[in-house]
C-alpha cells in the first residue's frame, strides 16, 4: 500500500538521532511530535511561560508548513517537571493561543525532560 505521508522536520537536535519528524501529515490529519522549547534548535528561554510560548510557536510554524493552523488542533498533551509551580504559567500561555479553539488538553507532571534547561 503506498504511503501518502508528508514529513516535516523542525531542525531540532534529536530528530535525526532518534529518527522522527516534527509533523507527519497522513491524509487530512496532521500529527505533531512531542515538542519542547528549543525543538527547532533555537535557544531555550529561561521561564516556563516563555518556554511554553516558544513551544507553541514551533508547533504553529510547522503545522503551517503542512497546511494546518492552531485552529485545527484537537488534542494537546503537556508534560511539566513541576506542575504545582508551573501550571499557571503554562495555562496562561496556552489560554492565549487556544481559548477560542478549546481542544482537549492534559497536563501531566514527569520526572524530567531530555534537556535540563527545560523547566
Amino acid at each position: 500500500m503506498p504511503s501518502n505521508r508528508i514529513k516535516i522536520a523542525s531542525g531540532g537536535p534529536y530528530e535525526d538521532v532518534v529518527g522522527y519528524s516534527r509533523v507527519v501529515v497522513a491524509g487530512k490529519q496532521a500529527f505533531v511530535a512531542g515538542t519542547t522549547a528549543g525543538s527547532d534548535g533555537s535557544p531555550i528561554p529561561e521561564t516556563c511561560g516563555e518556554q511554553t510560548r516558544q513551544t507553541v510557536e514551533i508547533m504553529r510554524n510547522k503545522l503551517g508548513e503542512a497546511g494546518f493552523a492552531l485552529k485545527d488542533v484537537v488534542r494537546v498533551r503537556m508534560f511539566v517537571v513541576d506542575i504545582k509551580r508551573d501550571w499557571q504559567a503554562v495555562s496562561e500561555v496556552m489560554n492565549e493561543y487556544f481559548a477560542a479553539i478549546k481542544p482537549v488538553m492534559t497536563m501531566v507532571q514527569v520526572a524530567g525532560l531530555i534537556d535540563d534547561a527545560i523547566t
